[in-house]
């Protein structure tokens, strides 16, 4: 008989999102289908007898969901795990190791010092570094010689197996099981349709952004007919809208077209939401992509001074961010700004230029996060270095319901306060909120947007 494996999303006082080595608190109660589980799954269902509990998604609270675990009998379970919660995680999976199973985990909080880490936490079997390799498969089958990114316990001690990340390598893997991801609680304010999936097209990011962990993970695409065959199965699966959770959609503009032409060639006819960066959109690029079926691009925009895009290593200036925002207006696509604020060369003039600027951009929707010394990142380290923060600070949160660092002028109040006035100035303007309301194409989007706005004025 088959080895029981229960994939996990773990149970929490809170909505957390714990995702692709990142983890938050849900600003606006949004919360997708968990893509590290969810790569792994295709995988694992070719060795091994595969269930999933997401305990967020479905307010699942802990004794219940023990009880659901204990019901299922998994002999592995694999875990996500958040630095916003880990303080909730890590007795959860204690308490689970009690009743002797392997429990290997993934997540943000273990990218920093792992060896270290596991040494502290005797309950953790193994951390998988790579979500989209198959070292997991090779660690339960006991294969450790071939075994690239995973840090795990062999009987002589901890072994720390990693290698350097690869770069603009090509990989496929087996179509993962969205049928398991079925909770009717997943819900992301920018697709247009509540029957959604997340679709993970490359692993990692190129750029160098220093406050970001994606630099850290190197940089693998699929292929594009790996990719035609998830979508065929979604199809099949009814589904309406694609959220592409690649951290940099287009970075290969020959690749990307031909997605494009393959999308429109099979007549999905999903809309569908994705990030990118301003620098590599082009008039070309962008038409493609709306024809195929796009209707809503994320960029991280971070700030609109020029001295801290530098800095942190943006790579493009506001030009080209004025630039991109245009053309996605030329082709009616929406765009969502995000922005960074409390960045240690933070500024009150510089917050409020900011603000004033995504005014002009004319964005459609705009997110303030605040700044995170994130696991491993450049910026972690500088933070350390300048005294912003302990070096064992492990509890953040990208969301910013709480703030960990002030800046070098800015108490953290003061950032607090700033990031409610972006919210107030943006938000709050007649204007906006009659195009928000001219916008609305639907009675789901305009339940979600109400709902998104309620959310917005309980932060205030």
């Amino acid at each position: 008989m088959n080895k029981k494996v229960l994939l996990l999303n773990p149970p929490g006082r809170n909505v957390y999102v714990r995702d692709y080595y990142c983890s938050k608190t849900s600003k606006s109660n949004y919360l997708f289908q968990p893509i590290d589980l969810l790569m792994l799954t295709g995988r694992l269902a070719l060795r091994f007898e595969v269930d999933f509990i997401d305990a967020i998604a479905d307010r699942i609270d802990e004794d219940k969901c023990f009880n659901l675990i204990d019901a299922l009998s998994p002999e592995v379970i694999i875990s996500l795990i958040g630095a916003v919660s880990s303080k909730e995680d890590l007795p959860f999976l204690e308490r689970l190791k009690k009743e002797k199973r392997c429990i290997v985990v993934s997540g943000d909080v273990t990218l920093e010092n792992t060896k270290e880490w596991l040494i502290d936490h005797p309950f953790i079997d193994a951390v998988i570094m790579d979500f989209t390799s198959e070292d997991v498969i090779y660690y339960l089958e006991g294969e450790d010689e071939v075994i690239t990114n995973m840090v795990y316990r062999t009987k002589e001690g901890i072994k720390d197996a990693r290698c350097l990340r690869s770069e603009n390598e090509e990989f496929v893997l087996p179509i993962p099981k969205h049928e398991l991801f079925n909770s009717k609680n997943y819900r992301f304010p920018f697709v247009r349709h509540k029957n959604f999936s997340t679709v993970l097209t490359d692993y990692g990011c190129p750029f160098k952004c220093s406050f970001c962990v994606m630099s850290t993970l190197g940089y693998r695409y699929r292929k594009v007919e790996n990719v035609i065959e998830e979508l065929k199965l979604l199809k099949k699966l009814g589904k309406k809208e694609i959220f592409f959770l690649d951290q940099t959609f287009g970075i290969n503009k020959k690749r990307t077209i031909e997605l494009c032409h393959r999308i429109k060639e099979e007549r999905f006819y999903f809309g569908w939401v994705c990030y990118s960066r301003v620098d590599i959109i082009s008039d070309e690029l962008i038409k493609e992509m709306k024809e195929a079926g796009c209707h809503t691009i994320i960029f991280g925009v971070e700030s609109s001074s020029e001295e801290i895009l530098r800095k942190y290593q943006k790579g493009y200036n506001k030009t080209q961010i004025e630039k991109t925002f245009g053309l996605c207006k030329k082709y009616n696509i929406r765009t969502v700004a995000t922005f960074i604020l409390g960045l240690p060369e933070e500024t009150h003039e510089t917050a409020m230029e900011t603000i004033e600027f995504l005014k002009k951009i004319e964005c459609d929707f705009a997110s303030f996060n605040i700044a995170v010394p994130r696991m491993n990142t450049p910026f972690r380290r500088e933070a350390i270095e300048r005294g912003f923060i302990a070096s064992d600070l492990e509890v953040l949160d990208q969301g910013g319901s709480f703030i960990a660092m002030s800046t070098n002028h800015l108490t953290i109040a003061q950032v607090e306060e700033l990031k409610k006035r972006a919210i107030k100035e943006f938000y709050l303007r007649p204007s906006y909120l009659w195009k928000r309301l001219k916008a609305i194409s639907s009675f789901y989007e305009f339940k979600e947007q109400v709902y998104e706005g309620l959310v917005l004025l309980r932060c205030l």
